[in-house]
């Protein structure tokens, strides 16, 4: 099998009690059943304890095993000095799989496991971006086998193209971020065409063949019968998009304190006459990054994109990388006028942070934004690019 991974990917380690925020805190940490029956195994001091900070969820999940929460939900096993209680009685094998895999994040097709490392963990945030370098996958070859045989090769082959090309896309430093972002969704959406062709026709060596002119004629002129076709919008930042793009967030399950938060800053300070003014005010200024934007997008495509391979709609991950992006901004520009006019490395870290806190440890809230992104009028692939 392949380990497919960002070059930094080792360079993470966990900075603990030095954390300004705690993996350990603000969201259910799920027991595996091989850790719950290593716990129940446990004897000594420490197991009266460990027993009593374990609970079976009733819940629609079927999860099984959980640590309770106490105040600030914090798992039961963190102490006063956000250090974890089980790591130093048991030892780092004692550790059930989620808070041994945290933050990393994994996506399996063919015989690929990519992983890469999640934004809501702030060292992983200053890890990427302080880069300064386009970040890359470097394959790892291991032993063992991880391809079920129920990924069509042809799909898995095309995707991983479709990937390279959009990191291409976002990484071109020659052109404005915001200009290959529309290039990106254009991309996408000429993709999801052939993808459509490939399953309309059950053919799959159009995957491969799509770039030769005949077959790319032959596409183009089934496009034209079957997809509106679509203009570039002027840039247009309205409050009225505004309240549109985030209208599926405030509904979403609130999972931290400081996404309530964002919420009632929003609120307050993005009016119908304030919210260009205050957006602008922000992305003329000199803190404003391009580079941040670069590696958030890509990102997002290493977190999303590869999982069109299971259910072929490439276009409304690419519309959620836009989306998650754009929402973002906004919060980076709340946090500049919050800050009087400043926005600093720490800033960029710590809204990501949040962020990412939010939607990508949430399934529920992950498919509330997906769903939103095929659904909605604001979501189309023009309405995003007059957004951006």
């Amino acid at each position: 099998m392949i380990l497919r991974v960002p070059e930094y990917y080792d360079e993470f380690s966990c900075i603990a009690s030095r954390c300004k925020d705690s993996c350990c805190a603000g969201w259910e940490i799920d027991i595996d059943e091989d850790s719950y029956a290593y716990y129940n195994s446990v004897e000594g001091p420490f197991s009266k304890r460990l027993k009593e900070s374990i609970y079976e969820a009733d819940d629609e999940d079927g999860c099984g095993y959980r640590f309770k929460l106490k105040g600030n939900k914090r798992c039961a096993m963190l102490n006063d000095n956000n250090l974890c209680d089980l790591y130093t009685a048991l030892g780092e094998e004692a550790l059930c799989e989620v808070c041994t895999e945290y933050p990393r994040f994994s996506i399996i097709y063919g015989n690929v496991e990519q992983k890469a490392l999640s934004l809501s963990c702030e060292e992983v945030g200053r890890i990427l971006f302080e880069r300064t370098n386009p970040e890359k996958l470097i394959d790892i070859e291991l032993p063992g086998d991880c391809d079920d045989g129920e990924d069509d090769p042809a799909y898995v082959a095309f995707f991983e193209w479709v990937q390279q090309e959009a990191v291409a896309i976002l990484q071109n430093r020659e052109i404005p971020v915001t200009q290959r972002m529309r290039e990106f969704l254009a991309w996408c959406d000429r993709v999801q065409t052939i993808v459509n062709y490939s399953q309309a026709k059950d053919d799959t060596t159009i995957l491969a063949r799509w770039r030769n002119e005949d077959a790319d004629r032959e596409i183009h002129e089934w496009e034209q019968k079957n997809v509106e076709g679509k203009k570039q919008p002027e840039r247009k930042l309205s409050y009225e998009d505004f309240c549109d793009r985030f209208e599926i967030f405030l509904d979403m399950e609130e999972l931290d304190e400081e996404w309530i938060n964002t919420k009632a800053e929003f609120e307050k300070l993005y009016q119908e006459d304030t919210y260009e003014k205050v957006l602008l005010e922000y992305l003329n200024s000199s803190d404003y990054s391009e580079l941040g934007y670069e590696h958030l997008l890509v990102y997002f495509v290493y977190r999303y994109l590869m999982n069109a391979v299971y259910d072929f709609d490439i276009l409304s991950y690419a519309k959620m990388i836009v989306v998650a992006t754009l929402v973002v901004r906004d919060m980076d520009a709340a946090r500049y006028q919050r800050n009087g006019g400043r926005f600093t490395m720490f800033d960029r870290i710590d809204v990501a942070r949040i962020f990412s806190k939010e939607v990508e440890h949430s399934e529920g809230n992950a498919e509330e934004l997906k769903e939103m992104c095929m659904m909605e009028e604001i979501a189309r692939v023009d309405a995003l690019c007059r957004q951006i």
